[in-house]
């Protein structure tokens, strides 16, 4: 929380260890030993994000009996979450920023989003096969389909070209027609 609020204050460079333990009222070293390195607080701070963001998912899947709607409230609750969520809006801010040393958290969102993209497949699948099957798509194809749902969510945070809502039903469009590209192959 203390290295959330001195993001969202002063951005990611101005964060470090000392700071963090004067704010946290620790030495600089217990906050070492308990957290690591600063990219370790990094990827601890995105996945802490990532569990609030996919835990909003289940839930707004959960709510709907089908899956093409699930899949649209689902991505637009998360995109209109993300351009309130001023952690997520400071290090998307860095974009335009010319330090190289704030762009750490906004890596781990673009080209080292690897453990996120893979965090975020496993548990949207997971919700998926909970609340939807029998779905007309093998585990090979639905494991791509919703991979790709997740990185069109991931690109759009990160670079928004059109409203949350639109994303949102573009994303649902999407899901449709290859549920019926699917029961038009069986």
């Amino acid at each position: 929380d203390a290295a959330k609020r001195l993001i969202e204050q002063s951005g990611w460079a101005s964060v470090t260890m000392a700071k963090l333990a004067a704010a946290v009222g620790v030495s600089r070293q217990t906050v070492h030993t308990e957290v690591g390195t600063k990219h370790s607080l990094a990827e601890s701070l995105v996945l802490r994000e990532l569990s609030l963001f996919l835990e909003f998912v289940s839930d707004r899947l959960a709510e709907e009996g089908d899956i093409v709607e699930g899949v649209r409230s689902a991505c637009r609750g998360i995109l209109d979450q993300a351009e309130t969520n001023l952690l997520l809006r400071t290090v998307l801010g860095s974009i335009s920023s010319e330090t190289e040393t704030d762009d750490e958290l906004l890596k781990l969102l673009t080209i080292e989003s690897g453990m996120v993209v893979d965090l975020a497949v496993q548990s949207v699948l997971k919700s998926v096969r909970e609340l939807y099957l029998p779905l007309p798509f093998t585990d090979d194809e639905l494991n791509m389909a919703v991979e790709a749902i997740v990185r069109l969510v991931l690109s759009h945070l990160v670079r928004p070209s059109k409203t949350p809502a639109e994303a949102a039903d573009d994303i649902a469009l999407l899901v449709g027609l290859a549920l019926k590209g699917a029961s038009a192959r069986t």
